[in-house]
């Protein structure tokens, strides 16, 4: 009999199966949740990020002696500072390049018009018409004469509203994080003793995903750095706004950096025709390759063996929860995901199956996993596999 066989006879399939629907549908029940709690949620997770992402800054005033409220104040005001400094300036600039708009739509629809001559004069029946009804000036004018203004103002005065209290809810609550911060490993092992569940595989997390949030923030503000001086270079009109959206897009893994290329292509394109736009478009797929290919790796090393393609469907996962800002954060939420399934018995596997697997001498390796396990031994390594920037 083979081994197939005797494990069919000892494995309760029809036990696991229902054990599989019911975890199914908790999991929609709680996604639909989620969904639904997202003005909720969204601030509270971004404050917890942001008070990962801050912390170190408090333990260092302490070290030094500074007073734990006032170590909290310098904090806040710095975060508050930066804050309130990108919102200036990236209004400022968004309010004159509105004001520019029409004159690249203009440029755009120059360019699409001539895109249909030449399609036409290659065999493309009706690409003229079809290119030129792309910006037909007199339809946007009767569709924008049809929709309803004070509808629209209000719809926009709701948004910014919400945003404020979103803002202030994040604010808040970091806040309050950060105060309650120190002591929480004691805390959390003092909850162990007391019979309640084992969090120190979530605490060592904390570590990695603060490592991750402080790298990211550095590697997007290089991108930004980089792409505002290749946009002056050029002698774009807007360098700072696309060098604040190279750095905001670089935090959506994947497609954030391709995306926020985009205005700048474009802008290169209507002031100075298609050599330009191709050599900035150069500019920034460099600019991503070397950042994301080398400079990223080498300071992060093997730490955060998630797969490229777990890492693509979490952000669309995520974007789909909680819309854009899920997917600013999809990358650090998969992390704190993959840690709670790895010390999770029963769906370890998923945590397997989401690592990293790279092929060397002919043998799969899986990040943070060993494969060779002698007798006794259980698979897993909690979330951190190596210490960054060394390599096995």
């Amino acid at each position: 009999m083979s081994l197939f066989q005797e494990n069919d006879q000892t494995v309760d399939w029809g036990r696991k199966g229902s054990q599989a629907v019911v975890t199914l549908a908790c999991l929609f029940v709680v996604l639909t949740g989620m969904k639904i709690a997202a003005n909720v949620l969204v601030p509270i997770v971004y404050a917890f990020f942001l008070a990962v992402l801050s912390y170190p800054m408090v333990r260092w005033l302490r070290r030094h002696k500074v007073p734990a409220g006032l170590a909290l104040g310098i904090t806040m005001l710095m975060n508050l500072g930066v804050l309130a400094g990108m919102v200036t300036v990236g209004v400022r600039l968004l309010i004159s390049f509105w004001r520019d708009l029409p004159h690249y739509l203009r440029g755009l629809e120059k360019y699409s018009n001539d895109l249909g001559a030449w399609l036409e004069l290659k065999g493309a029946t009706g690409a003229k018409a079809m290119m030129g009804g792309i910006f037909d000036w007199n339809t946007l004018i009767s569709w924008a004469a049809k929709q309803d203004m004070m509808g629209m103002l209000s719809t926009t005065f709701g948004t910014l509203a919400t945003f404020l209290a979103s803002l202030i809810m994040v604010i808040i609550v970091m806040m309050f994080i950060l105060m309650e911060a120190h002591g929480t490993q004691s805390r959390m092992h003092a909850v162990s003793l007391s019979g309640g569940p084992d969090l120190s595989g979530l605490m060592r997390s904390a570590d990695d995903i603060q490592k991750y949030l402080g790298v990211k923030t550095l590697i997007s503000a290089l991108t930004g750095l980089l792409a505002g001086f290749w946009c002056w270079f050029f002698d774009l009109h807007y360098p700072l706004l696309w060098a604040l959206v190279a750095f905001l897009f670089n935090f959506i893994p994947a497609v954030g950096s391709t995306a926020a290329s985009v205005p700048a292509i474009v802008e290169a394109l209507v002031q100075h025709g298609p050599g330009t736009a191709i050599f900035v478009a150069i500019g920034y797929g460099g600019i991503n390759f070397f950042l994301d290919n080398f400079v990223q790796p080498t300071m992060l090393g093997n730490r955060f063996g998630i797969s490229p393609l777990v890492v693509i469907l979490s952000v669309i996962f995520w974007g789909w929860l909680w819309g854009p800002l899920g997917m600013f954060l999809a990358v650090p939420l998969t992390m704190v995901l993959k840690v709670l399934l790895d010390n999770n018995a029963e769906f370890q596997w998923i945590s397997v199956a989401m690592a990293k697997k790279k092929v060397r001498h002919g043998e799969v390796e899986v990040a943070g996993y060993d494969l060779q396990m002698s007798e006794g031994e259980t698979i897993g390594s909690g979330a951190s596999t190596e210490t960054p920037g060394r390599g096995k």
